[in-house]
């Protein structure tokens, strides 16, 4: 058996390479550099993260919109004050509390690809 103990990196699918390195520096200071075998992959990261970026063609924007992207965050509040100065609306917030372990307070709010991107915060509180 194989008996992970965290995911190391995704894969996101877009459809603009620029767009999407603009506003993943924007919004959550990554580092996007282009990999050199593959200009149209980017290497996105920060100090405790890391994910490619990839863009593609003719892909339907009900597909892009299926894919998920979740971010631990010590401080929710902190995410939703800084979604409100980067002018990003449409978020929404609840509390997730169906899992036996690791539940959470959730903030999800859609990239420009309509990428479902959620910040979560571990509340001791919440069913554990």
């Amino acid at each position: 058996m194989i008996c992970p103990n965290s995911i190391d990196h995704i894969c996101l699918l877009v459809t603009s390479i620029s767009r999407s390195k603009s506003y993943y520096e924007r919004v959550f200071d990554f580092t996007c550099t282009p990999r050199s075998d593959d200009p149209k992959t980017l290497m996105a990261e920060s100090p405790n993260i890391h994910l490619f970026i990839s863009e593609v063609r003719g892909v339907s924007t009900d597909f892009l919109s299926r894919q998920h992207l979740s971010f631990e965050v010590d401080n929710l509040d902190h995410v939703v004050s800084a979604l409100k100065e980067f002018g990003i609306s449409g978020y929404e917030t609840g509390e997730f509390e169906m899992f036996q372990h690791r539940n959470y307070k959730w903030c999800e709010w859609r990239d420009p690809d309509g990428i479902r991107i959620e910040c979560v915060e571990r509340t001791p509180g919440l069913r554990e």
